[in-house]
């Protein structure tokens, strides 16, 4: 795939506010790169397509959402760009709002299946991609009960797994933010990292998603009596697979070459209603197939740069099998 196929590609721009639009126009190819750029207004739509070639075009939508993490109370990021990377020229998509400021976005209001469109229904050539770029601006930043901090991101980009765009199909891509696992506070520094692990690009028709309530006596068990408020460091860990033995399933931590342990695909926080005595998690954007949950009330302590061994422990585990399209309802009762 090439920017020089024979097709006529279009240049979108998808306004990502409420009450969305977009508008195409004839595409421009910019030296090195196909860019598909952004077009003002906020009308309907006029469509030009690729005429005797569309066979060649996939409408794409990229959205983020997010697995929250403790420490933080907000954690603004800006896009203005994503770059797809295929076998001939990359294919770069302007993100920027209409008057041509980044998109911005707080990742902790993505919880479970909520999501926030960062490109919606564009026409990309169809093919092969290798690999998704998204730069994260030197404007992101962290908030905590301390202070406010720049969000530091390792060469600028988060970077991630291709797919292929099928031909004539509209295909749906969210971007997976675990910020139990990716987001680091290392002591002494003045900035908040976010590295790659725990950011996972998933294809939506094949994934679905698990939701579920835990009673409260589980959370106030008396391993949980270290901490100061039972409601907070709940969260549910995803492992792949059943059958699994629960002394095996590890914490957050970065497996190493002689890992005995499972380690979590995802993460959920478990919320308190402040209304009522309800608590609840949701698990979005899990690839179908069969997984193992496990509940902690010591989240709060998984340090995702260290294996934190016998200091970290499970209450109770789950298994369950999930199927594309479809929300598995799992409760933690006491």
């Amino acid at each position: 795939m090439k920017a020089t196929l024979p097709i006529k590609a279009t240049t979108i721009h998808s306004r990502i506010t409420k009450g969305l639009r977009h508008c195409r126009v004839p595409a421009v190819l910019l030296s090195s790169s196909l860019l598909i750029a952004a077009c003002g207004g906020g009308g309907g739509s006029s469509d030009t397509t690729a005429n005797d070639t569309e066979e060649f075009v996939t409408n794409f939508t990229l959205n983020v959402s997010d697995a929250p993490v403790d420490f933080a109370r907000e954690v603004i990021v800006y896009f203005d760009t994503v770059e797809l990377i295929g076998d001939g020229e990359p294919v770069v998509i302007d993100v920027t709002e209409e008057d041509g400021l980044p998109l911005e976005v707080d990742l902790l209001q993505l919880q479970g299946t909520a999501y926030k469109s960062i490109i919606d229904g564009i026409d990309i050539p169809s093919g092969v991609y290798t690999q998704v770029r998204i730069p994260i601006l030197e404007q992101s930043y962290v908030v905590m009960q301390d202070g406010t901090y720049p969000l530091s991101v390792p060469s600028g980009e988060v970077k991630l797994d291709g797919f292929t765009a099928e031909v004539n199909e509209q295909q749906t891509f969210t971007v997976e933010f675990d910020l139990r696992k990716s987001l680091v506070n290392p002591v002494g520094q003045e900035e908040v990292f976010l590295k790659p692990r725990g950011i996972r690009l998933v294809d939506n028709s094949e994934a679905g998603s698990v939701e579920g309530k835990v009673d409260i006596g589980v959370v106030t068990h008396p391993d949980c009596a270290i901490k100061t408020d039972y409601t907070q460091g709940n969260a549910v860990y995803v492992f792949e697979g059943i059958g699994l033995d629960p002394d095996s399933l590890g914490d957050d931590a970065d497996p190493s070459a002689t890992d005995t342990e499972f380690r979590p695909i995802a993460t959920a926080t478990v919320n308190a209603d402040e209304t009522s005595d309800e608590m609840t998690y949701g698990v979005g954007y899990l690839e179908a197939g069969d997984y193992t949950l496990a509940l902690t009330c010591l989240a709060n302590f998984d340090n995702p740069e260290a294996d934190d061994g016998y200091d970290f422990t499970f209450l109770t585990v789950k298994e369950v099998s999930v199927a594309a399209n479809e929300v598995v309802t799992v409760n933690f009762d006491n």
